[in-house]
């Protein structure tokens, strides 16, 4: 504490000294704020280690039962991290051992969170997995580094990234918190989309250095994104993603819809472009739902059978007529049109397969009428989310990933965009009890 004072002390000399250095020309502000950053953080690494000083041990009995396993005082270990303010901070601590199963217990971890953290205080992690799951993770320490002040490394930034994305349950229905089932709304919105992402081809028997060597290969991610609006405002919105094979992606959009209030939606959308998988998930999961095909992804198959006239004239000419007749649900008439003029194609089997198109999807496409009733029929937002989720993080110039570590860091970035990376870090100390006295 004495240290302390000291330093609170020099303060007031400090702020002289850069003043009259600004004041002369010899020092920047710029400059003079890093130097004041410096002393903050000399200070608060202080007064973090006083404060973990000073908090009482939780247990200190020397046999106690945790969650119905019997553990037994184990000696006084050293509890170490760095901390926000770039210092370490170190104290003793009370450690168990089990007698059963192995492993330990640490009283004081669990109060204090530190068990939910890789060589570094609560804040100082969270803050590598805010950062970490928005950028590479270079890219993310060097933004850290400059924000607090010192050196954070992007081994640091990875390993706490990953960790926390692993003990992270990504499952729907108990990522999704569970008030959100009963919470009501007129109009939920399902938009569902897929994309590919680079991952390192893992091996069984290749690990390490030659297992990074190993080809790429390219894994489908799966896109759900859930919008409930009352009296026509956004109140909430969720966004889901998970890699793996379709069967895998139904049974998660469906219970993302279940966990964010389908049962409590007075009216449900499912808006998704002309993919037959889609619609088998809408069937299954929201058959109460309207069905809207993607209003721009059908303009796109307009403009590719306008593309096949032999005429570039003739083809922008029918794709603007047609494309106003979709916006007035006029669907039914396009695909007569565009049955008419079939034989005039350079490539009828392309045309065909447009026209195969319109006519599987032709329920989906009555947009006068959704638009009439409010609503949207274009899904932009899932497929710009497509890009932001998965996209910006997983698939930059050059970035290959593992399966488990890719899995890990989308789960941490799902709670970060879904506002609830924080939750993860609040400390969750298990309960425990003194064992009873054998009898004699």
């Amino acid at each position: 504490m004495q240290k302390l004072q000291e330093l609170l002390l020099r303060s007031p000399a400090i702020v002289k000294q850069l003043t009259e250095e600004v004041s002369s020309g010899g020092l920047s502000l710029k400059e003079a704020e890093r130097r004041v950053l410096e002393h903050l953080n000399h200070i608060g690494t202080l007064m973090i280690s006083e404060v973990v000083e000073g908090v009482r041990e939780p247990v200190g009995e020397n046999r106690v039962s945790v969650q119905g396993r019997l553990a037994v005082f184990d000696g006084v270990r050293n509890l170490s991290f760095l901390n926000r303010f770039g210092g370490t901070t170190t104290r003793g601590r009370r450690c168990y051992k089990f007698l059963e199963g192995g492993g330990g217990y640490y009283p004081l971890d669990e109060k204090l969170g530190m068990d939910q953290c890789g060589g570094f205080s609560p804040l100082m992690t969270y803050l590598q997995v805010l950062f970490g799951v928005g950028e590479s993770f270079d890219r993310s320490a060097e933004l850290l580094s400059e924000g607090v002040g010192f050196k954070v490394s992007a081994t640091a930034v990875q390993n706490n990234t990953e960790a926390t994305g692993a003990r992270i349950d990504g499952h729907p229905l108990r990522m999704i918190p569970a008030a959100k089932r009963t919470e009501e709304c007129e109009l939920m919105l399902v938009e569902m989309d897929g994309t590919m992402s680079p991952q390192i081809h893992e091996e069984p028997t290749i690990s390490g250095r030659e297992g990074l060597k190993q080809p790429t290969e390219y894994k489908e991610c799966n896109l759900v994104i859930i919008d409930k609006y009352r009296q026509s405002e956004l109140i909430d919105r969720w966004m889901g993603a998970c890699y793996g094979p379709r069967d895998r992606f139904e049974q998660y959009a469906g219970h993302t819809g279940l966990q964010m209030g389908q049962l409590s939606a007075q009216q449900i959308v499912v808006l998704a472009d002309g993919a037959k998988s889609n619609w088998e998930i809408q069937q299954t999961n929201f058959p109460d739902a309207v069905p809207i095909l993607d209003f721009f992804h059908a303009c796109e198959h307009l403009g590719e059978f306008g593309e096949l006239y032999p005429e570039e004239k003739q083809g922008q000419k029918a794709f603007a007529r047609w494309k106003d007749m979709l916006w007035e649900g006029e669907a039914l008439q396009v695909i007569a049109e565009m049955k008419d003029c079939l034989a005039r194609l350079r490539d009828t089997h392309k045309g065909q397969g447009h026209i195969n198109y319109f006519q599987a999807n032709l329920s989906r496409m009555q947009y006068n009428e959704y638009r009439e009733r409010g609503f949207p029929i274009g899904s932009g937002l899932v497929e710009g989310g497509c890009k932001f989720v998965i996209g910006k993080r997983f698939k930059a110039s050059g970035m290959r990933w593992k399966k488990a570590d890719n899995e890990a860091v989308l789960i941490a970035r799902l709670a970060k965009l879904n506002g609830l990376l924080p939750d993860y870090f609040v400390p969750k100390p298990r309960e425990w009890s003194i064992p009873a006295a054998k009898a004699a």
